[in-house]
């Protein structure tokens, strides 16, 4: 309880000074909430999964009860890349149309303040004692991601972090115990060779390897390297540390133990019990207890090398900073991160909850025995590393990452990759 409690402290701590010269916006004095009666206008840039839509929808409904003139648009997309998702705000903005409140990720988020977008919210939750609470409960490592000098821009709705999985009938049938919390890359090698066997197409593989930039983070994360400085100033795809574990991870394929991702779906082969074990966000827990109940699964933290390490993801609602209708859409804004979203979330299993009320709720943990590791990542779990430029380094590293997986040769492949981001935003 003492790290929720310091939740509360780090969010508020550029609050300071945020009237008397900080960079903090908002209201000045004791905040009051706008007029029930109030008529206006609130647009919300918004994103998701399939099925996140009817969650916001339902805490518009919740909010227009107490504001039943306010229309609000929620204009929900899926993300490809985050872009093209800023740029379309952007476009917005210079059309006279922008959007009150934008949903964005932690992928998103330098970008989104290397254009300004964002309303400092240090101030509302020094003066809005109705959000105390919640900020609270949520854990201060979701709080510190989006924050950036003396001000947090975002409220956390919701996030995921990188897990293992593994097939509890295919480790029973190698006689494979599960391996300790704390366990090594080292150990985890040795568990995916035991469970690998047979031949063709009726092969089974320990591992199986995802075809996305964050199923790759723990790996550099376990092993000190990261895709971004610590700063975000510069691209780190040529370290030792990050070609170290990049070899790691190509040996996998070379000693057959992982089949090559490159036309596969890590996901499926786990389902199908091709393979034994797959790394996954909390989102693919959800989809194993309603789509493959017969399927006996549990979780693991990510194996280490010289850290235990994790990657976390989070999503985040922010104000527009020029919205002509900041103080209500800071009551929207509340309304789409508060328990009743969280409450959701511990349900419906698509992303972690951000408070700690909704993550150890029946709802969250009475979905499987293991559950209570989702949440847990975030103890020990970083950020994406996701600078101003990270739509130029997420290709990047993903065009080196399938050459090295097909047996290219690693330091040359990040060499050229990380030449390649220096080229691009002048980084070097």
């Amino acid at each position: 309880m003492a790290a929720l409690a310091a939740a509360s402290s780090l969010f508020l701590a550029g609050c300071a000074g945020g009237d008397a010269g900080g960079t903090s916006e908002g209201p000045s004095g004791d905040y009051r909430a706008p007029e029930s009666s109030v008529q206006a206008s609130l647009t919300i840039s918004n994103w998701g999964n399939p099925g996140d839509e009817a969650v916001y929808e339902a805490a518009i409904e919740r909010f227009n009860k107490k504001y039943p003139n306010v229309k609000v648009t929620n204009n929900f997309t899926q993300v490809v890349n985050w872009s093209d998702y800023i740029n379309k705000i952007l476009t917005s903005v210079a059309s006279g149309d922008a959007p009150d409140i934008i949903n964005i990720a932690t992928e998103g988020v330098e970008f989104g303040l290397s254009k300004d977008l964002f309303l400092p919210l240090t101030n509302y939750v020094k003066q809005d004692e109705s959000v105390k609470d919640l900020v609270a409960d949520i854990d201060p490592n979701l709080l510190e991601g989006f924050t950036k000098g003396e001000d947090t821009y975002l409220l956390p709705n919701n996030w995921n972090a990188m897990v293992m999985y593994y097939n509890e009938d295919m480790f029973a049938k190698a006689g494979v115990q599960r391996p300790g919390d704390d366990w090594t890359w080292d150990e985890f090698l040795a568990v995916s060779k035991k469970l690998t066997s047979g031949q063709g197409g009726e092969k089974t593989y320990g591992f199986g390897l995802q075809n996305y930039t964050f199923a790759y983070i723990p790996w550099l994360y376990s092993n000190g390297a990261s895709l971004a400085s610590d700063d975000l100033t510069k691209a780190t795809l040529n370290s030792p540390e990050t070609i170290e574990s990049m070899k790691f991870l190509q040996s996998l394929v070379k000693d057959g133990v992982a089949p090559e991702p490159a036309g596969t779906e890590a996901n499926d082969l786990f389902t199908a019990g091709k393979v034994a074990m797959v790394a996954a966000p909390a989102n693919l827990s959800s989809t194993l207890i309603k789509g493959s109940p017969n399927l006996k699964f549990g979780i693991l933290p990510m194996p280490n090398k010289t850290e235990k390490a994790t990657v976390f993801g989070a999503a985040g609602f922010s104000i527009y900073k020029n919205t002509e209708n900041r103080d209500l859409a800071w009551e929207l804004l509340k309304e789409l991160g508060s328990q009743d979203v969280q409450k959701s979330w511990a349900t419906l299993g698509t992303s972690n909850p951000t408070t700690r009320t909704a993550a150890t709720s029946e709802a969250f943990l009475g979905r499987h025995r293991d559950a209570t590791y989702l949440y847990d990542t975030i103890e020990y779990a970083k950020p994406v590393a996701a600078p101003a430029f990270f739509t130029s380094l997420e290709p990047a590293f993903q065009r080196a990452l399938a050459t090295i997986l097909a047996g290219g040769d690693v330091k040359s492949e990040l060499e050229k990759a990380n030449s390649e981001v220096e080229a691009t935003v002048g980084n070097g």
